[in-house]
């Protein structure tokens, strides 16, 4: 556990993860309040962030908030969310879909390869076995079928040509409920007091949301994105405001992982 002996009561520690989608929560969060600080990680690590007090809240993938040993509790200033297609979660494949009974996936994210169990599950009624696959490291591994999320599947997309069979897991998901899907969501251990850090970061939602085209202007070209796409991408792929739909669609996503014994017991949603 990380010695925050030294730590002031105005000192915040966020855990975060580099990809340009997260952008905007959290542009300008550190300029503005000098005393919150900054931690970069994958999706996959940023529970352990949280739960080894390295951080005081991380954007983690939902699941984490259904697998925490310790209870954790969302904090309300907003999550990366899809109403319909993602972009950045999508499932490529050189057979049909239906098919398919092995998947190659990218584990950068626990949410998305819990999402791809269900979707195959409830959706194309197969049972499929997961391959943890990184494609920077096996770039010479050219699975039948593999998941990929974040900036790669823009910037280094596989050929349709290759694999004309493709799936965007937030589309998909939306087909199947009719309701959005929060791939990750602010997480703070239950107990602990966030102080200001919460309206802060509320504060700089806000902000951010007048000035996308801004944020693309500045971070696209240094995740290799065209900046016009970087910009639809922030704007009409994906949305950062947490309401009603988006907690039904978590308490259904539980649901569903219960259901196929993905975690040991689904948990009431709230703010």
């Amino acid at each position: 556990m990380t010695d925050t002996s030294s730590q002031t009561e105005h000192d915040y520690r966020v855990g975060c993860v580099s990809f340009l989608n997260s952008k905007p929560l959290i542009a300008g969060l550190t300029t503005a309040y000098p005393s919150v600080h900054v931690r970069y990680d994958v999706p996959s690590h940023l529970l352990a962030d949280l739960l080894d007090d390295k951080v005081d809240v991380a954007l983690c993938p939902v699941v984490d908030y259904f697998t925490s040993p310790t209870p954790l509790k969302l904090v309300p200033c907003g999550g990366i969310c899809s109403r319909d297609h993602t972009l950045t979660v999508c499932l490529f494949s050189r057979t049909p879909i239906e098919e398919l009974t092995e998947i190659h996936a990218d584990t950068d994210s626990h949410t998305s390869v819990n999402l791809l169990r269900v979707i195959m599950a409830k959706q194309y009624l197969q049972s499929v076995n997961i391959v943890p696959f990184n494609r920077h490291k096996e770039a010479d591994l050219s699975p039948n079928a593999m998941l990929l999320i974040g900036d790669k599947v823009v910037t280094e997309s596989p050929k349709a040509v290759e694999y004309p069979y493709q799936l965007d897991l937030g589309a998909a998901w939306a087909r199947m409920t009719g309701l959005p899907f929060m791939f990750a969501t602010w997480l703070a251990k239950e107990e602990k007091d966030l102080g200001q850090l919460s309206h802060w970061m509320n504060e700089i939602l806000e902000y951010n949301m007048s000035r996308r085209e801004a944020i693309a202007a500045e971070f696209a070209q240094r995740h290799g994105w065209p900046q016009a796409l970087a910009h639809e991408y922030m704007t009409k792929n994906l949305h950062y405001e947490v309401g009603k739909d988006e907690l039904a669609a978590m308490e259904l996503f539980g649901k569903y992982m219960h259901e196929l014994k993905l975690i040991e017991s689904p948990r009431p949603v709230t703010l």
